[in-house]
């Protein structure tokens, strides 16, 4: 799958796929991961495999003034749904957040 796409590294764990991309505008942001979901999803549809679009999401993540100053929104979709965007995930046991603090994954080993 990797070398189907342009813009993104994929990191790729049994059957969890984490891509990664980086720009410093979020139009050519949006562009980047618009065409790279694209691609993957033709990538495992060919391959007979099955993206669950109710787990895909994505996160912006940037230190807290970068995230407060940017300007506009990313809007994904794939299939007629959309792809949320979210504060912080789950990847390998880990809750990530998007100024990657350790706060969110401290408490949820908690409870």
């Amino acid at each position: 799958m990797p070398k189907c796409l342009d813009y993104e590294m994929a990191r790729l764990f049994a059957d969890y796929t984490s891509l990664t991309f980086s720009s410093c505008s979020l139009p050519i942001l949006q562009d980047k991961m618009s065409k790279d979901l694209t691609e993957t999803a033709i990538w495992l549809y060919v391959n007979k495999l099955t993206l669950n679009l109710s787990k895909t999401d994505f996160m912006l993540i940037r230190s807290r003034l970068r995230i407060a100053a940017l300007d506009g929104k990313i809007e994904l979709s794939l299939f007629n749904t959309d792809v949320k965007q979210v504060k912080s995930t789950k990847c390998l046991g880990v809750r990530i957040d998007k100024n990657l603090t350790w706060n969110g994954h401290l408490q949820s080993i908690r409870h």
